[in-house]
């Protein structure tokens, strides 16, 4: 069984080098997350450098001990990760979890099939991002499930291998959702908060900012927030129980820009 305490997992969505790598449309506030491929070269060689050793889950090496495991993480399945991420990930030999919004296959700024296939190839995982990104905790059950089932089969029939993991659309999460993913086959499901519900299947990450420099992500790893985001990390967690997903795009993009 993994020890969460002893893996780090970061969150990334858009690495980008200009607006031509940003997909037309996005979700709001989309672009706080954004890295621009210079800093993301940083943030990897710096894992390297501080001897962080990326891994899929099922890879991780539990006997050895002091070792620095951490797991990388990509939303949205953005063409940028393809084009600006992967070539750097390949070049550090480090795999990485990719997270697909299945009705955004193939749209302008999206990958495709061919370039998800060329990811799974070059060992990277693949895994589900909900069919259409919607807040499941908005859903009615039957619609919960659609989104589960119909991505998780929809990305097994195209790829031809299973999809054992989900990344929870949008942050928007409960316990329900969590069994629910379960049973539709999801060994492991990624979140965006240390929920008090979750079981050692799921995993809580670390979301990167496209303000960060070098320091504040040295921060992120070693486990440090700064009392500002903290307080941020609260507010934004209360807009999502009380003020759903209008007012939580509102207050995200206030605090986090």
């Amino acid at each position: 069984m993994l020890n969460h305490k002893n893996i780090v997992v970061l969150m990334y969505h858009g690495v980008i080098s200009s607006v031509e790598d940003i997909p037309p449309q996005r979700d709001i506030g989309a672009n706080i997350y954004d890295v621009t491929t210079e800093n993301f070269r940083s943030q990897m060689e710096w894992l390297k450098k501080n001897d962080y050793r990326p891994s899929l889950i099922g890879d991780f090496n539990l006997t050895e001990k002091n070792q620095r495991n951490i797991i990388l993480t990509f939303d949205d399945g953005e063409m940028n990760n393809f084009i600006k991420a992967l070539p750097i990930l390949k070049n550090l030999a480090f795999p990485a979890y990719f997270f697909i919004i299945v009705k955004r296959v193939g749209k302008p700024g999206y990958m495709g099939w061919e370039q998800i296939k060329e990811l799974h190839h070059q060992g990277m995982a693949i895994g589900s991002h909900g069919l259409s990104h919607e807040i499941l905790t908005d859903l009615k059950d039957t619609q919960i499930e659609e989104e589960l089932t119909a991505s998780k089969r929809t990305l097994e029939n195209n790829l031809g291998f299973p999809i054992e993991a989900l990344s929870i659309p949008r942050g928007f999460c409960n316990k329900k959702i969590i069994d629910m993913a379960h049973y539709a086959g999801y060994k492991y499901i990624f979140v965006s908060y240390q929920y008090t519900y979750l079981n050692e299947n799921c995993f809580n990450r670390i979301a990167v900012k496209s303000r960060w420099d070098i320091k504040r992500f040295d921060m992120a790893i070693k486990g440090y927030i700064p009392v500002q985001e903290r307080v941020s990390s609260f507010v934004i967690l209360t807009a999502k129980t009380i003020l759903r997903d209008k007012g939580y795009n509102w207050v995200r993009q206030f605090l986090l820009q």
